[in-house]
């Protein structure tokens, strides 16, 4: 086993872990990073397919306030394109098929003033919640209690609403509203500015893909200390003294006085911490479930549907596809169409078999775009349930009386245990930006102890 020393070690090469060892390396200090994967990046995950067309199968867009990916772009003259947005988007809801502009499919008046209310009384709520402190909201205990699928049954009262108010939520937190509270959803919202920004692609969260993909900044931000970065090294064990940490894999044992853990919080507890993580630190990761994220893409030969003057995008009702997008660019003829399945769906659709979950995603894209769909030149899932060290997508979630009894543990170090993550972010918690956040914070808090 190899012996390494340094100041501080970085558990994690993803947004978080990256950003924290930036932020060191600016100020001079020594630190070195473990990843446990065979890559850097995290969540994020570019490939080059076949086809020629490059695709983010992890995190994907940036919004216009997510300041600091932005500062990182420029740093590193990174190319961006807008997502397509253009001509009619398409909503199937039972038998009929309708076309819609904007964010908002076009329904019945009843159920679209329902609709409307409901996330204009989400943006109220969400707007007087603390993204620091969400806890000490007065009515924080009330709303922890239930889940945000108990806040719809109550605010919602059509089933078209409902419904269409669901997928946002999976399309948001990739799981289902009963599964997250009504506290956690509205912190959420928040921090990503309200419900709003979070489901819209102009001046929203979907707004400007980078060319390249999102591996590829995080790949630009680290090239010239690639040698600080040692991969396939999974941590095993930490043991913390007075003087400071020491930290193993299979193949390293690292001595530091300052350590960053800047991976999902599910992952924490299946290290051996000695001493123990205290209690409550320890449940609260229990009680952190990632959320279920599948991605779709299908690669035409052109992008036959802007054509026909459709944007590309879809909301459907009919498992397993609920939302499309067109993120193809003008470099390339290629028409790129993602579809996003999960929450539930994704746990179940991930078990079928390969050629069996194509058959049913392009049986549906044709029901609604017609025979052309029905031949992609390429076609490529990802569900990132099944990787190891993630066991899901987006984020780190909390059910019930989560936030209110152990949220205050999510940013407090242990000894000389830092913790980084975006599920640990004030701002943009579960994006990039948010990640980048939480690696800077962790960094800071180490730089001030000196």
């Amino acid at each position: 086993m190899k012996e390494l020393n340094t100041d501080v070690l970085i558990i994690g090469a993803g947004y978080a872990g990256i950003a924290a060892a930036k932020k060191l390396r600016e100020a001079g200090k020594d630190f070195l990073v473990l990843e446990a994967r065979d890559r850097i990046g995290g969540r994020t995950l570019t490939e080059n397919l076949s086809s020629g067309a490059t695709v983010d199968l992890g995190a994907k867009w940036v919004g216009p306030t997510q300041h600091l990916v932005w500062e990182w772009i420029k740093e590193t003259q990174t190319a961006t394109y807008d997502t397509y947005d253009q001509g009619k988007n398409l909503l199937k809801f039972g038998d009929k098929i309708s076309a819609y502009t904007g964010t908002i499919p076009k329904i019945d008046p009843i159920s679209l003033i329902d609709l409307g209310l409901a996330i204009s009384k989400i943006n109220r709520l969400s707007g007087q919640i603390s993204t620091s402190e969400p806890w000490n909201h007065p009515k924080a205990k009330e709303y922890d209690a239930m889940t945000l699928a108990t806040w719809m049954d109550k605010h919602l009262w059509t089933a078209k609403a409902k419904h269409l108010f669901e997928i946002g939520i999976q399309t948001v937190f990739a799981a289902d509203a009963s599964e997250i509270s009504l506290l956690f959803a509205l912190f959420y919202f928040k921090s990503g500015d309200n419900m709003d920004t979070l489901i819209s692609i102009k001046n929203g969260a979907q707004q400007t893909i980078l060319k390249g993909g999102t591996q590829g900044l995080v790949k630009k931000i680290a090239e010239t200390w690639m040698d600080k970065i040692h991969l396939n090294e999974p941590l095993m064990s930490l043991t913390q003294s007075d003087e400071g940490i020491m930290a193993e894999s299979a193949h390293l044992r690292v001595k530091a006085k300052k350590c960053i853990l800047a991976i999902p919080p599910v992952l924490i507890n299946t290290i051996g911490f000695n001493p123990p993580l205290p209690q409550q630190k320890a449940q609260l990761y229990q009680r952190m479930p990632m959320g279920a994220a599948m991605k779709v893409y299908l690669i035409y030969p052109t992008p036959f549907w802007r054509e026909l003057s459709f944007s590309g995008q879809i909301v459907s009702d009919e498992y397993p596809l609920k939302v499309t997008f067109d993120v193809g660019h003008a470099d390339t003829d290629l028409g790129i169409l993602l579809v996003f399945v999960e929450g539930n769906d994704a746990r179940n659709f991930i078990d079928l078999e390969e050629q069996e979950r194509k058959k049913m995603i392009l049986e549906r894209v044709e029901k609604i775009f017609g025979h052309q769909a029905a031949n992609p030149v390429q076609y490529l899932d990802k569900c990132w349930t099944e990787e190891v060290y993630s066991r899901g997508c987006y984020t780190g979630l909390m059910g019930p009386n989560t936030l209110t009894q152990l949220g205050p543990q999510l940013r407090v170090p242990f000894k000389h245990v830092h913790f980084a993550g975006t599920e640990t972010a004030e701002k943009w918690s579960g994006y990039l930006d948010g990640a980048i956040s939480s690696g800077y914070r962790a960094a800071s808090e180490i730089l001030s102890q000196n």
